[in-house]
């Protein structure tokens, strides 16, 4: 195998690598109306994915006075 070759091969691999990393992210995202999404990254590399979701309550929910 050449070494063009070779370089084409890993930018194809790293290519999809992004790719499936977006979709990953890109489904954290789907339905999140409050909170936040961390990334978190080693060696260049995407390892996790954290999705903290805030709910909100209307005021007078829970409540016990009345």
């Amino acid at each position: 195998m050449k070494d063009s070759e070779k370089k084409s091969e890993i930018g194809t691999r790293l290519e999809q690598e992004m790719q499936i990393a977006l979709d990953q992210i890109r489904q954290a995202l789907e339905g999140l109306r409050f909170g936040q999404i961390t990334i978190v990254v080693h060696d260049g590399v995407m390892v996790q994915i954290d999705r903290t979701e805030k709910r909100r309550l209307r005021s007078g929910l829970g409540s016990t006075e009345g």
